[in-house]
């Protein structure tokens, strides 16, 4: 617990987990980030690969990457992966919509 004032309703500072798109603990009760539909994206590569055959850089590849879609959305970088155990946060939405 931080050495701030808690008030009744407010997330603490230590609820705060890095890559998450609000604080954990704040979404439906018993869910977690793990049945999240934002949980999971493709994240393209940033520049190619060098192909020595063609002496030129291939197209960026693109990968399964478990970090928060909503958290690119919101901020408009790549965050962290997040662990499928995080309590969700408030903009949880069921994988299976």
């Amino acid at each position: 617990m931080s050495k701030m004032t808690q008030l009744p309703g407010v997330p603490d500072s230590e609820d705060a987990i890095p890559g998450m798109a609000y604080f954990a603990g704040t979404g439906p009760l018993g869910k977690t980030c793990g049945g999240c539909w934002h949980r999971g994206m493709f994240r393209t590569a940033r520049r190619g690969f060098w192909n020595n055959q063609k002496q030129d850089f291939d197209a960026p590849k693109s990968y399964r990457y478990a970090g928060c879609a909503m958290f690119k959305a919101l901020t408009g970088e790549y965050g962290p992966a997040i662990s499928a155990d995080n309590h969700a946060c408030k903009y949880f939405e069921a994988k299976n919509r």
